[in-house]
């Protein structure tokens, strides 16, 4: 990371520093089934007997590199910090001879610290519904399946409740996803007819939302046995039944614990630590990968949430001060929700048979997910480490694929090298 100090002459506040940093990495990737991605994908794992699984895969790409900037000033007792970070995995361009990945925003936020111990954040960032903490450092991209994982744009406050509590509350933006369901004739996510997407309108939102996500939080911290975190997510859903007949709104919430706990230390450089998260509830696909439905729009246009509970569970072992070792398992489970007499929902028997592409159900009708990640990272120096990963993913189907099968497994290894700006 590389600093600049600005100093004001006179002023009451602090010098100014900004920072760049960022990293450049190198995945390889050796696949045993085709799935055509540069991350572990929880949901297109290849089903048994399916075109995918006749062929195996290897990829390389740079495309995790990023970039970032960091401005922090305090004047008086008040910190002020803006980040702003992209990376590569914007739209992607031909192998053949360029390799120009595009640049996509990350975060961009400002935040005030003031010394009431109040925190206010405003701008894109992580979901305040994430536990960071728990998050593993894994080779792959994505990370296990089970991760709540969402990056969005927020109004957020954190206030310092004791030197070992805080509460967090967070206006998020809204998306209701109904990946894999099939919606009632003439309903859909509340986009208004002759509604458009211009140069000022969103690149990729398909809904007409109502109200923000709201999130809410409890965390304890200690500054040797790691953080815990309860969590709770409320939606409200938004669905258009027809041009002429108006909307319905269904309420969604889910609720959870995360967390990370060092329970053995030794010196500075050994350390055991075990991470967990876990959220269940209804409305939460698109907090975990949209792997399933937030929700489905019923043949009389009511919203009613899909029940899902996603998670991981791992540990975490530095042994030497360059030596760090992961292993992590997770799960999402999404129940069913169909009305099989009018062929709408999420779960119909039918729904995977029916497809046409070399791997049915991709993206749609998935009834589990399961992965496990385990590898370790080597630092050569503070700026140079490899890592290499073993990971093995399964999906399974509520119908069944044309081959007949309702489950499939992907092995991945995986390598990589990182440099540290």
């Amino acid at each position: 990371m590389m600093m600049v100090v600005f100093g004001v002459s006179g002023a009451v506040a602090e010098a100014a520093e900004l920072s760049f940093g960022g990293y450049a990495k190198l995945d390889l990737i050796s696949r045993r089934y085709q799935q055509n991605q540069d991350v572990a994908d929880p949901g297109t794992v290849p089903i048994r007997g399916n075109d995918p699984t006749r062929f195996t895969e290897f990829r390389m790409h740079a495309r995790q590199t990023r970039l970032n900037l960091t401005l922090t000033e305090k004047i008086g007792p008040t910190s002020l910090r803006g980040f702003v970070e992209g990376d590569f995995f914007g739209l992607t361009a031909t192998q053949t001879a360029s390799n120009s990945d595009s640049f996509r925003l990350r975060h961009a936020f400002g935040e005030v610290t003031l010394p009431t111990g109040t925190t206010i954040l405003a701008g894109q960032y992580w979901s305040a519904l994430m536990t960071l903490p728990a998050l593993f450092d894994v080779v792959d991209f994505n990370g296990p399946t089970g991760s709540v994982f969402v990056r969005q744009a927020q109004l957020r406050v954190t206030q310092k409740l004791t030197p070992s509590w805080a509460a967090v509350f967070s206006i998020e933006n809204p998306e209701f996803t109904t990946t894999g369901a099939v919606l009632p004739t003439g309903a859909s996510r509340g986009v208004a007819a002759g509604s458009g997407s211009g140069a000022g309108g969103p690149t990729s939102s398909t809904n007409a939302d109502i109200a923000p996500d709201l999130v809410g939080k409890l965390v304890w911290t200690h500054p040797r046995w790691g953080s815990v975190e309860a969590r709770g997510l409320l939606r409200v859903l938004r669905a258009k039944r027809t041009v002429s007949a108006g909307s319905d709104t269904g309420v969604t919430g889910a609720g959870g614990l995360a967390g990370r706990l060092n329970v053995w230390k030794e010196g500075e450089d050994r350390e055991l630590s075990v991470l967990f998260e876990s959220l269940a509830g209804t409305g939460i696909g698109r907090y975990s990968f949209a792997i399933g439905p937030d929700a489905i729009i019923r043949a009389d246009g009511e919203v009613e949430g899909v029940l899902a509970a996603v998670g991981t569970a791992g540990f975490e072992f530095k042994a030497t001060k360059q030596l760090k070792y992961h292993a992590v398992f997770g799960w999402e489970f999404y129940q069913s929700n169909k009305d099989s007499a009018n062929g709408i929902g999420f779960g119909l028997p039918t729904q995977d048979a029916a497809s046409t592409i070399g791997n049915p159900g991709t993206g749609g009708g998935n009834q589990r997910s399961l992965s496990a990640h385990a590898g370790a990272w080597y630092k050569f120096f503070d700026r140079y480490r490899v890592g290499l990963e073993y990971i093995w993913m399964q999906r399974r189907i509520f119908g069944a694929a044309a081959s007949g099968e309702r489950e499939g497994n992907n092995h991945t290894v995986q390598a990589a090298v990182q440099f540290f700006f």
